[in-house]
């Protein structure tokens, strides 16, 4: 098993950090990385678990528990700010383990 990599934009992604999606969606999940795995031609993907699920629209906070894929080459906050952001290490959702920072 594979515990970090590097992408493309020089960021370190390792197993048990916390990744949030861009807060302008209307459901903000929180993704907490399991796995790294070649995926072959579409390169490194982190296995995740969505840990945490917050409904902008309504509030609603729900834990779905069901697990994702991802190009580690998406795992970034763009120069725009668009895209994935690491969460701060003292926001693990109820029932998650820890980030690894």
């Amino acid at each position: 098993m594979i515990s970090a990599m590097t992408n493309r934009h020089g960021d370190e992604i390792r197993t048990g950090q916390l990744w949030t999606d861009d807060p302008r969606r209307t459901v903000v999940r929180t993704l907490r990385i399991d796995n790294l795995d070649d995926a072959g031609s579409l390169g490194a993907v982190a296995v995740c678990t969505v840990v945490q699920a917050h409904d902008t629209d309504t509030g609603q906070v729900t834990t779905p528990g069901r697990v994702v894929t991802i190009n580690i080459d998406r795992l970034h906050t763009t120069a725009a700010g668009n895209g994935y952001r690491r969460a701060p290490a003292n926001t693990a959702p109820q029932g998650s383990a820890p980030s690894a920072n």
